[in-house]
């Protein structure tokens, strides 16, 4: 439980990009917040606690380029929007080796300079 307050002091971004299903294809939803461990993401689906599934979205990196990523990302929680049929879930990246997990600090730490 400590970790996980740890990294909910990382700078969140509040950038939105749409969010890919890897396997189909399908847009899930467009993130709200993102940052290197995880992000919020507004949808039409509701999430199951624990369900993971590999993602793509793009990463804004300097000079209008954009950079594809694909992770895989684990559902933490998931609350329906009140009055609205749209879905908020929180979802932590899970990286299969360090180094991805550096590699996208990186990325993210670009993103504040």
């Amino acid at each position: 439980m400590e970790k996980l307050a740890e990294r909910r002091r990382q700078e969140r971004f509040q950038i939105v990009q749409e969010v890919f299903d890897q396997k189909t294809g399908e847009s899930l939803g467009h993130t709200a917040d993102l940052n290197a461990y995880g992000m919020m993401l507004i949808s039409k689906n509701k999430f199951t606690v624990t369900d993971s599934r590999r993602i793509s979205f793009n990463i804004p990196l300097k000079k209008n380029k954009d950079m594809k990523t694909c992770l895989t990302a684990e559902c933490r929680w998931c609350e329906q929007m009140k009055g609205t049929e749209l879905y908020n879930s929180g979802f932590r990246f899970i990286y299969p080796t360090r180094f991805d997990a550096e590699y996208i600090e990186t990325l993210f730490y670009g993103l504040t300079n």
